[in-house]
């Protein structure tokens, strides 16, 4: 079941993260069915687990991403990338 919970908050969440204002009825649809399906606490632990794990994934996120830049540099924007999708998900959630 915890499995199964993951999986649907990191696709929410993903869907989320590729654009939030234009999400689509499929998004839309989603959304309902993780709110109608789980509990707020099932689903603000799946989130938080998705989140620990983005967070662990950090250096190989900075490895990715351009070497212009300084390294720590990089790793702040993967985690303010990670932060503002967490953000963005769980209000969608009504988080």
């Amino acid at each position: 079941m915890k499995s199964i919970i993951t999986k649907i908050i990191t696709i929410t969440a993903l869907a989320l993260s590729m654009n939030v204002s234009a999400a689509s009825a499929i998004d839309a649809l989603s959304i309902e069915l993780i709110k109608a399906t789980l509990t707020p606490e099932q689903i603000q632990q799946s989130l938080n687990q998705w989140k620990e794990n983005e967070l662990k994934q950090i250096e190989s996120r900075a490895q990715n991403i351009s070497d212009r830049a300084p390294i720590e540099a990089r790793r702040q924007l993967v985690k303010s990338q990670v932060e503002q999708e967490y953000k963005q998900t769980a209000k969608a959630l009504g988080l």
